[in-house]
């Protein structure tokens, strides 16, 4: 249950950034996009905005129209670089590489305020007060498609796995009704290597008699449907059938195969 939401003074506590440029060697290159902040500008949020962590460096990448240039975020030092955009390449996969000729030019230096990550970009005739949010987490009832929008890794998890053809040929045929809820929470990095998994198990499977609901929770868990089923970690999975709880979800590498056994067996047929 551990939180994926990092400190800045942990998350880019790596590599110095050279003060002439990047050089050829620099690992700066597979920054995927990161659902963890939101971007406002002088005080005004830039929903458009797409932010990009390199877990390798690590750093983040800020690209938006609303500011001159990309910058990145690169500490020891707590320092904020502008990227010439031209030596920005986004890959097929939607990540971001940089050119290895990429010049980091500096701007200065970002600060904790709070939770927040805020630095200014200063220009000819005024500033710009640029803050990074912690976006809040995801709660309550959502479905594949919410999780999928608000997280962009979920899709780029999902994507990657490739369930067992065997487990999804048996869910797509089975015709007893089943209820599949899974606790999850937003902020969570093992839900985030996870729950995408269980997304495209049911991409795949498409049985209507199967029915998928994920529950976002809070950092605490505490949350009333979380407690009056006991759970106490994330993700958990917990699998109805006639409107009774049959089993949990124990392998979290290959959720459909876990989901096809816990329907074969006989209290999925109420027996």
């Amino acid at each position: 249950m551990t939180s994926l939401r990092l400190t800045v003074l942990a998350l880019l506590a790596a590599i110095p950034l050279g003060a002439q440029g990047v050089p050829s060697a620099s690992p700066l290159r597979d920054f995927q996009m990161y659902s963890d902040y939101s971007l406002v500008v002088d005080g005004k949020p830039v929903p458009a905005a797409e932010i990009y962590l390199s877990e390798k460096i690590p750093a983040l990448l800020i690209l938006t129209s609303k500011l001159p240039s990309p910058v990145m975020l690169t500490p020891r030092t707590s320092r904020v670089d502008s990227i010439n955009l031209m030596k920005v390449s986004k890959q097929k996969d939607g990540s971001i590489d940089l050119f290895a000729d990429a010049v980091a030019a500096p701007l200065g230096q970002f600060a904790m305020e709070g939770k927040n990550i805020a630095f200014t970009i200063q220009k000819e005739k005024a500033a710009q007060k640029v803050v990074l949010v912690p976006k809040p987490p995801l709660l309550g009832l959502k479905k594949n498609a919410d999780l999928k929008a608000y997280l962009p890794e979920y899709v780029r998890g999902a994507g990657n796995y490739t369930p067992t053809a065997a487990a999804v040929a048996d869910l797509r045929k089975r015709s007893a009704p089943a209820r599949v809820r899974v606790f999850f929470g937003s902020w969570c990095s093992h839900c985030r290597q996870h729950v995408p998994l269980l997304l495209k198990v049911e991409d795949e499977v498409r049985n209507p008699k199967i029915q998928f609901e994920y529950y976002g929770l809070p950092t605490s868990l505490k949350d009333p449907e979380a407690q009056k089923v006991g759970v106490h970690a994330v993700p958990t999975g917990i699998v109805y059938a006639n409107g009774k709880e049959i089993g949990r979800i124990d392998n979290w590498n290959n959720p459909e195969v876990a989901l096809d056994r816990i329907l074969a067996a006989p209290a999925a047929k109420g027996k």
